[in-house]
């Protein structure tokens, strides 16, 4: 049984919540996000399509079931019959992850890039869930084995300056002992910018933990491409890494 999906077309644009199927003859689909204030980011997703199985790929792929849910901006699904092996990649796109100021207080850091990291991962969550109700019944019924990778693409992905926002976090940290009630407090809203920390930290160092998972995390960078006029990258997708 294959799953319900309409056979992608020679340079057609991706539509939202769309199932497309990737044609062997034609295995490079691009996915392009216009942006009114800048040039669009544009990513070409070459495709290895296993000789015994099929590629599919979506962009903002939701179950109709959790229409208000959120997704990651790309998903695509390599079915390997030969080997009884599914690969799903989830990918999401963001201008920039580490364009901050870095002279701002903690706080308002926090509430900025620790937020941005912190819905990145929830859209990749959401984003597995959703992919569940189309990969779901062949590992549950047909036993493949499903491995599943996680990714964000952008134009920039600053690992010294998120190290030091960490060290700014850490910095605020202080000791409670010998403060009472007030340091029972304090350690309540210290115990929230060390997880900040933590998230922090395993972004930086390319992981995420989500769904009781620990993905490595796969970071692609944009750079501008006069040709195709916009900030562009390629990915390799295969059933076998």
């Amino acid at each position: 049984m294959e799953l319900n999906a309409q056979l992608i077309k020679c340079r057609e644009s991706l539509k939202k919540n769309k199932l497309y199927q990737v044609s062997k003859e034609a295995p490079v689909v691009t996915w392009r996000e216009e942006h009114a204030d800048s040039e669009p980011e544009i990513v070409d997703l070459e495709f290895r399509v296993p000789r015994e199985g099929n590629a599919y790929v979506s962009y903002e792929y939701r179950n109709k079931d959790m229409r208000k849910s959120k997704a990651a901006d790309i998903l695509c699904i390599i079915k390997d019959d030969s080997d009884t092996c599914i690969y799903t990649y989830i990918f999401d796109c963001k201008r920039t992850m580490t364009g901050y100021d870095e002279t701002k207080s903690v706080d308002s850091l926090r509430m900025d890039v620790v937020k941005r990291i912190k819905d990145f991962i929830l859209q990749i969550q959401d984003s597995i869930i959703h992919k569940d109700s189309l990969t779901g019944q062949y590992v549950k019924y047909d036993q493949y084995e499903e491995q599943v990778y996680a990714g964000i693409i952008t134009r920039e992905f600053d690992e010294e300056k998120l190290k030091r926002l960490e060290e700014k976090m850490r910095g605020s940290v202080r000791s409670s002992q010998n403060l009472g009630l007030v340091g029972k407090k304090y350690d309540i809203a210290a115990a929230g910018i060390r997880k900040d920390i933590e998230i922090v930290s395993n972004f930086r160092n390319k992981k995420v933990t989500l769904l009781n998972m620990d993905l490595e995390l796969q970071v692609y960078i944009l750079n501008y491409c006069a040709k195709n006029q916009g900030y562009y990258v390629k990915i390799s997708l295969e059933s076998c890494c």
